[in-house]
C-alpha cells in the first residue's frame, strides 16, 4: 500500500535561574567516560582517517584554541573561509538557559463584541499584568507575578460538559498537598580575576571555602540562594584550588524570594527531580533514567534506559506533578565508531562524507562528558581536534589541550572532523551565538535510525520494552510514589522544603461519549464503542457518492505482470459492492523499473480524461516515488496510487488489501465513503498542519484542508510554503479566500460558521496564533464579501502530551478507556477552555489522549456541542474505517504537508485540490 508550536519578565527569568541552579545544586550527576565505559566501544583508533590518501587534504588539521563562554577569533593559520565563524567547544560549565518572555504583552484571547470587526480584534487581547518589580536588574531581578496565558474566551463561564456516561478515571498526577513558607534571598557573585573560575565545578569549591556562612545554599555559577540574610553586598577572598592565586568572590543582593508568586510550581520542578535523584535514577538530558535497570540489545549494539520525566504545573488551581514513563535509547558504538563504519565501506571518499552527512546530520547525540545532547547540524569536514581559539587573556588553547584540560580526556584520533551544533533559541537569547563543536569520539547517538526503524524485528522487540500496557504503566507509576513515600531521604527533603505529596494517582469521572452512527449509501451501522471499526461491515456496503474508473492505467515492470493482473481482477470485485464501476485498464508493462523509465512512458499514455494512474512498484526507492509524485501532482495534474509489490504478494490477504486500495482510490477521484450526522447545515471545518522541507532548508509547508460539503466529507486542500512570517500570514488569507470560493460555488453560499483545528502548535506558540494567524483569517471575510462576519472557533490541537489516562475496572484492574471518552476537568488548565479526547482505540500499549485548547470561539456552540463535534470528526478519515486521534481534517492536512515537503517540494497543480489526491 502507499505510505505515506516584552515585558522582558526579569523576575520570571530569575525564577528560572532559581529553577536551574538548584536543580543542578542538588542533581550531582555526572556520566563522564568511566560511567559510559561500559556502554561504547573500544577507544578509537589513532589515525583512523589520516591513512585515507584523499584525508590529508580534506581533513585539514587547524590549529585552534578555545576557552568556554569566550568569542572565538580564528588565528591566521586558519583558511579563509573560517574568518568571521564563531565556534566554542561544549563544557559543563556552558551556562544553562531557559525561555523568557515574549517581547509585549501576552493575549488574553476574548469574544470580539458583535458587529465589530478586524479593527477591534487587538483590544480583545487584554494585557496580562506581570507584577510589579521587586528591585535588581539583570540577573538580580525576583520572581514575577506572571500569570499563564489565558485563553479561555470571556463567554465560557463553565468548560465542562455533561453529555455521556459517567466513567472512573486515574490520572498520572500526583497533587501537592502543602505550599511552603519560607523566604529566600537571593545574590549575584562576581569573581575576580573571571577568566581564572570559568567552571562551574570551580565556583562551587570557592563557595565551600567559606561553608561556615555559605551554608544551606543554592548556586547555578552566576546566582546564589541562601536561607540566610548574609548582607547587601559582601566580600569573600579565596583561594584557587589549582595555582593557589587569590580570588576575590563578591555577593550582591537582588532580591527576596517567596512561594506566594503563582510561579512557585517552576521550583516545584525541582524539588520532584531531586526526589528522583533521591531514588538512584541519574540524569541523561532532560529526564532521569534506572542505570540499574537498563536493558541491552546486543544484537543491535543498543542500551534501553527506563525512567521517568516529570512536570510539575498548576491545573484547575491546584499544583500537581505530571509523571509518565521515559525511554532512553542510546547507541553503545560512538559517532567516531559509525564514521570509521562508512569510510570502511565507501571506497570513493566524496561518497563517504555523503553518506555520513546524510546519516549523521539531525541526529541527536549525548556527550560523554557531560551527559548533554545536542542536535548534529553539519560536520566540519575542514576542522579537526587541532582547531584553535583565542582565549580571553590572549593566549591560544587547541581543543585537544582544552578537553584534556578540562575533562583530562585524551583525543585519540586528530584527523576526524568536527561536529557542529547550532545554538538554539534559549541558547542565543543567552548570548551563545556562536555553534558548538563537538568531537566525534566523545559523542554517542541517541535514539534509532531510520534503517532500524525499517526493521520489523527490531521494532517488535523494542516494543516489548517501550510499548507499556495501561495496568503495567500504573503499576510501574504507583511504585514510584510508594518510593518517594517508603524514603526516609525523600521524606527529609520534601520535609525541609515544607512540601508534602498524596499517597497516590489522581482519580476522578470522566465521561463517555455515545458511539456515532456510521452512514452510508444503503444503511447505516453502529460500532462496538471498545473497538471503533467498521471495517468489516463497510467493506460491502455502498459509497455515499462514488466515480467510476473509466480511464485509468496500470503500471509496473514486466516481472510483476501476474501480481498486477490479480490486483486488478480483485479491484473489480470489491468495487461493485461501493458501487463503483471499474473498467479494464491501459496495462503499460515497462522492460524495467528505473525513475526514468516511468517517466518516458507517462507523458504519452496520461491523457486529459484519465481517472487516475496506479503504479505496482517492486520496492519502496525514494527517487522513484518522489520523481512519480512530481510528475503526476505538478506536471501533469491526476490523481495516482502507488502499491508495493510486497504489499500483495499474499495470496490470502489480497482481497483485503484491495478493499482498502479500492476505498482509496475512490476518495482520491473525490468520491465521498462514509459520514457521520453533523448538526449544522452551514458549517465548514478546516484542518491545518505543517511540515519542514527536507531539501528546501528553513523552509515550512502549511497545509490547510477545509470542507466544502454540509455533510464534512469533501474537502478543498492548499498549502502554505512560508520562510518567514510575513509569507505564512499572505498564504494563509490565499487559503482562505480561496476555500470559502470553493464552499460557494460547491453550495451557492458561504459558511456561517466556521471551526479551525490547528495542529502543530505547542503551548509557547499560542500566542504566534492568536496574534498573527486569527487576526488575518478574521481580516480575509470582508473581503470575501461586505459585511460578511462568520462566526469562528479556534481549536489548537495537542497529540505531543504527557497525560495518561487509565479506566478504572473494578477496586485494581485499569485498562485503555474507550473511544469517546471526555476528560474536561481537574487536569486542565483553569485559564483555557481545554479538554481531552481519547477517541482512538490502541491495541498495544497506553492509549495517548489528544489535547484540544479552544482559543477562539463565536460559535455560540455549548461545550457538549464543540466536544461532540470534534469526536464526530475523528471518524471521518478515509484511509481507516474506524476512529483516528485527530480530526480528519487535520489528518488530510499532515498527509498533505507530508507528501510536499519530502517529495514535491513545491505546491502542487491547483487542478487537485477538490480531490484526496495526497491519500
Amino acid at each position: 500500500m502507499e505510505s505515506v508550536g516584552r515585558a522582558r519578565g526579569r523576575g520570571r527569568a530569575n525564577l528560572f535561574n532559581l529553577s536551574s541552579l538548584i536543580l543542578r545544586y542538588f542533581a550531582h550527576v555526572y556520566l563522564c567516560i568511566d560511567l559510559l565505559a561500559g556502554q561504547t566501544e573500544s577507544s578509537p583508533r589513532p589515525g583512523a582517517f589520516a591513512n585515507a590518501a584523499v584525508a590529508a587534504s580534506t581533513f585539514s588539521t587547524i590549529s585552534s584554541a578555545s576557552s568556554i563562554l569566550t568569542t572565538a577569533t580564528p588565528t591566521e593559520k586558519q583558511p579563509a573561509t573560517s574568518t568571521g565563524t564563531t565556534f566554542q567547544p561544549v563544557s559543563s560549565t556552558t551556562k544553562s538557559t531557559v525561555d523568557k518572555p515574549r517581547r509585549g504583552n501576552a493575549p488574553v484571547i476574548m469574544t470580539a463584541p458583535r458587529g465589530k470587526g478586524v479593527e477591534h480584534l487587538v483590544s480583545d487581547f487584554a494585557a496580562l499584568s506581570t507584577g510589579e518589580r521587586q528591585g535588581g536588574s539583570g540577573r538580580g531581578t525576583p520572581w514575577s507575578n506572571t500569570a499563564p496565558p489565558k485563553t479561555k474566551p470571556s463567554h465560557i463561564e463553565d468548560k465542562r460538559g455533561v453529555s455521556g456516561d459517567p466513567i472512573s478515571i486515574v490520572a498520572n498526577y500526583i497533587r501537592i498537598l502543602s505550599k511552603p513558607s519560607w523566604q529566600l534571598y537571593q545574590y549575584h557573585i562576581d569573581f575576580n580575576p573571571e577568566e581564572m573560575v570559568v567552571q562551574r565545578k570551580m565556583r562551587r569549591e570557592m563557595i565551600l571555602q567559606h561553608k561556615n556562612v555559605l551554608k544551606d545554599v543554592a548556586f547555578d555559577g552566576a546566582t546564589l540562594y541562601s536561607f540566610e540574610y548574609i548582607g547587601d553586598e559582601r566580600t569573600f577572598q579565596c583561594q584557587h584550588t589549582v595555582t593557589g592565586d587569590p580570588i576575590e568572590m563578591r555577593l550582591r543582593l537582588t532580591a527576596k524570594n517567596s512561594p506566594d508568586s503563582p510561579n512557585f510550581f517552576h521550583l516545584a520542578n525541582l524539588i520532584v527531580r531531586k526526589l528522583l535523584e533521591l531514588s538512584g535514577l541519574r540524569l541523561i538530558g532532560r529526564n532521569y533514567y534506572q542505570f540499574d535497570r537498563k536493558v541491552d540489545l546486543e544484537r543491535y549494539r543498543l542500551t534501553l534506559f527506563p525512567g521517568f520525566l516529570t512536570n510539575v504545573n498548576i491545573y484547575e488551581g491546584s499544583l500537581m506533578i505530571n509523571v509518565d514513563l521515559s525511554h532512553k535509547v542510546l547507541n553503545k558504538t560512538t559517532v567516531f565508531n559509525r564514521l570509521q563504519d562508512i569510510f570502511t565501506q565507501f571506497v570513493d571518499f566524496k561518497r563517504a562524507q555523503d553518506e555520513a552527512t546524510k546519516e549523521l546530520v539531525g541526529q541527536i547525540v549525548l556527550t560523554t562528558y557531560n551527559s548533554k545532547t545536542y542536535k548534529i547540524d553539519e560536520i566540519a569536514w575542514d576542522k579537526s581536534p587541532n582547531y584553535t581559539f583565542k582565549k580571553r587573556d590572549g593566549t591560544d588553547e587547541t581543543l585537544v589541550k582544552y578537553y584534556y584540560d578540562r575533562y583530562q580526556l585524551k583525543i585519540e584520533d586528530t584527523t576526524q572532523p568536527l561536529l557542529i551544533s547550532k545554538p538554539s533559541k534559549k541558547d542565543r537569547r543567552a548570548g551563545q551565538t556562536g555553534p558548538l563543536m563537538l568531537i566525534p569520539e566523545l559523542c554517542c547517538v541517541t535514539g534509532i535510525s531510520d534503517v532500524m526503524r525499517s526493521d520489523f524485528q527490531f521494532m517488535k522487540e523494542l516494543a516489548t520494552h517501550t510499548h507499556i500496557g495501561p495496568m503495567a504503566r500504573f503499576d510501574k507509576l504507583t511504585e514510584f510514589c510508594h518510593d518517594i513515600q517508603n524514603s526516609q531521604e525523600a521524606r527529609d527533603e520534601l520535609k525541609k522544603w515544607e512540601i508534602s505529596l498524596d499517597t497516590g494517582l489522581v482519580e476522578f469521572d470522566g465521561r463517555l461519549l455515545e458511539s456515532e452512527q456510521i452512514l452510508y449509501a444503503n444503511r447505516s451501522i453502529r460500532y462496538k464503542h471498545d473497538e471503533a471499526d467498521w471495517s468489516r461491515e463497510g467493506r460491502s456496503l455502498k459509497h455515499i457518492s462514488c466515480k467510476n474508473l473509466k480511464h485509468w492505467i496500470v503500471f509496473y515492470p514486466s516481472s510483476l505482470r501476474e501480481l498486477g493482473d490479480e490486483l486488478i481482477n480483485a479491484l473489480h470485485q470489491v468495487c461493485l459492492p461501493f458501487g463503483m464501476e471499474v473498467e479494464y485498464p491501459n496495462v503499460i508493462q515497462l522492460p524495467n523499473d528505473r525513475p526514468e523509465t516511468y517517466l518516458s512512458v507517462l507523458p504519452e499514455k496520461i491523457q486529459k480524461n484519465t481517472d487516475l494512474v496506479l503504479c505496482i512498484l517492486p520496492n519502496n526507492r525514494k527517487d522513484r516515488y518522489d520523481a512519480l509524485k512530481k510528475y503526476m501532482c505538478l506536471d501533469n495534474p491526476v490523481p495516482s496510487q502507488m502499491v508495493l509489490a510486497k504489499t500483495i504478494s499474499k495470496k490470502n490477504q489480497l482481497m483485503s488489501v484491495a478493499t482498502k486500495v479500492g476505498i482509496q482510490l475512490n476518495a482520491k477521484l473525490g468520491g465521498e465513503i462514509w459520514g457521520v450526522t453533523i448538526p449544522s447545515k452551514t458549517l465548514m471545518v478546516i484542518g491545518m498542519d505543517s511540515y519542514h522541507d527536507s531539501k528546501r532548508k528553513g523552509a515550512s509547508v502549511g497545509a490547510f484542508v477545509a470542507s466544502t460539503n454540509v455533510t464534512c466529507t469533501r474537502y478543498y486542500s492548499r498549502i502554505i510554503y512560508n520562510r518567514t512570517a510575513q509569507e505564512l500570514m499572505d498564504g494563509l488569507q490565499q487559503c482562505m479566500r480561496d476555500s470559502l470560493k470553493e464552499y460557494h460555488r460547491v453550495n451557492n453560499t458561504l459558511p456561517e460558521k466556521i471551526v479551525l483545528y490547528r495542529d502543530g502548535v505547542s503551548d509557547g506558540q499560542l500566542a504566534v496564533v492568536a496574534e498573527h494567524e486569527l487576526p488575518q483569517i478574521i481580516d480575509t471575510f470582508p473581503k470575501i464579501m461586505p459585511g460578511y462576519q462568520p462566526k469562528l472557533a479556534v481549536v489548537i490541537v495537542k497529540k505531543r502530551g504527557n497525560a495518561r489516562f487509565f479506566a478504572k475496572m473494578g477496586s485494581t484492574s485499569m485498562m485503555n478507556p474507550p473511544p469517546g471518552t471526555i476528560i474536561d476537568h481537574t487536569v486542565t488548565n483553569a485559564e483555557w477552555y481545554d479538554f481531552y479526547l481519547i477517541s482512538q482505540c490502541a491495541r498495544q500499549g497506553t492509549v495517548a489522549p489528544t489535547h484540544y485548547n479552544v482559543i477562539w470561539d463565536r460559535t455560540n456552540f455549548k461545550v457538549d456541542h464543540m466536544q461532540r463535534l470534534t469526536f464526530k470528526l475523528t471518524h471521518l478519515y478515509y484511509n481507516w474505517p474506524g476512529t483516528i486521534r485527530v480530526p480528519a481534517v487535520c489528518q488530510y492536512a499532515h498527509k498533505l504537508a507530508f507528501l510536499v515537503g519530502q517529495s514535491l517540494h513545491q505546491d502542487f497543480n491547483p487542478e487537485l485540490a477538490d480531490r484526496l489526491f495526497y491519500l
